[in-house]
């Protein structure tokens, strides 16, 4: 999912005069469709121009790899018209590049908490059972003898230790 990057209209020239059409990241042409964002920003400014409530940023909707195109082109030190936008463009870029990888983060985390949830589990939790029961829930899902107990009651069969009883999950 893109991230959101708001530009003021110098920063959009700013990219535009950096940023090539021909710009590759990786084996992705990514030149070609970050400029024609940049350059709906620029015609929005340009028609907004003079208007009542004309705005000062507009966003602009950056995939990571447009990101690091950016982040690749843009130096520090840029300015357009005067004014050094080089540095915001990039603090900018930055946060974006800074959600991605904490979104990679968080998903791999997730995977690797799922992970050591199976490893942390005590073995005799693993399989209650003979291996037979392929319900969606598993042994922890309720048994026979759990959903025996809900409709009979406590006390209606033999415990576990008593005498012809035979031992859970055999």
């Amino acid at each position: 999912m893109p991230k959101y990057v708001e530009v003021t209209e110098d920063e959009a020239w700013a990219i535009d005069h950096t940023i090539r059409h021909t710009f590759n990241e990786g084996t992705n042409n990514v030149g070609r469709d970050l400029l024609l964002k940049v350059m709906n920003v620029v015609l929005e400014f340009e028609e907004r121009r003079g208007k009542p409530f004309s705005p000062q940023v507009l966003p602009v909707a950056l995939t990571e790899d447009e990101c690091w195109a950016i982040d690749h082109q843009i130096r520090c030190d840029l300015t357009v018209n005067g004014k050094p936008v080089g540095r915001a463009i990039l603090l900018k870029v930055f946060r974006a590049l800074t959600e991605y990888a904490n979104e990679r983060d968080s998903e791999s985390g997730v995977l690797h908490l799922g992970t050591l949830a199976d490893l942390l589990r005590p073995p005799g939790e693993e399989d209650e059972t003979d291996g037979s029961d392929e319900s969606p829930g598993g042994p922890q899902a309720g048994g026979a003898a759990d959903s025996r107990q809900e409709h009979e009651g406590p006390g209606t069969h033999p415990p576990d230790d008593a005498p012809g009883a035979l031992p859970r999950g055999k």
